[in-house]
């Protein structure tokens, strides 16, 4: 070798071993916390499409109401009709409101369980990092050591 001990360069070794893994480990909670995001995005776009959808469909409801009552020569503008008119809009408007809260609800629980991938993975990958140079620095100290000695490891290490 050209000046670099065998202990050194299986620390080297080591360490980038141990960061390639971290690095892995990191990269694949941000990924999870990618998925994570995307199906809170689409959580989202599919309670506003729900959301236009209930509208629409108590806007016909209303209308169809109005209709048959007109059709039956009954005025609409006040009485029982309006009434029930105004109970089919409210009714529509709940409907709405709970696909809304039903939404918001499912995407903030898609983001929670990504920012908890990301953290995972980044623990992991710290984990991982550190568990790969200990065993290393280990290792290159067992290599170091004369045969048939223990080495002198301060109890601090431990």
């Amino acid at each position: 070798m050209s000046g670099i001990s065998a202990g050194t360069s299986m620390l080297i070794a080591g360490g980038a071993s141990s960061l390639t893994s971290a690095a892995g480990k990191i990269m694949s909670g941000q990924e999870q916390k990618s998925a994570y995001d995307y199906n809170a995005q689409v959580t989202l776009d599919n309670m506003q499409s729900q959301m236009v959808a209930n509208q629409q469909k108590t806007s016909d409801r209303t209308g169809k109401q109005a209709s048959a009552y007109a059709a039956s020569g009954v005025d609409i503008a006040s009485g029982s009709p309006l009434l029930v008119m105004a109970a089919t809009a409210a009714r529509g408007s709940q409907e709405g409101s709970e696909v809304e809260e039903a939404g918001t609800e499912e995407a903030a629980m898609q983001r929670y369980y990504g920012r908890i991938a990301a953290f995972s993975g980044t623990m992991s990958g710290i984990g991982s990092f550190m568990s790969g140079m200990t065993s290393t620095f280990a290792s290159s100290l067992k290599q170091s050591q004369p045969s048939g000695t223990v080495p002198d490891v301060p109890d601090s290490m431990f």
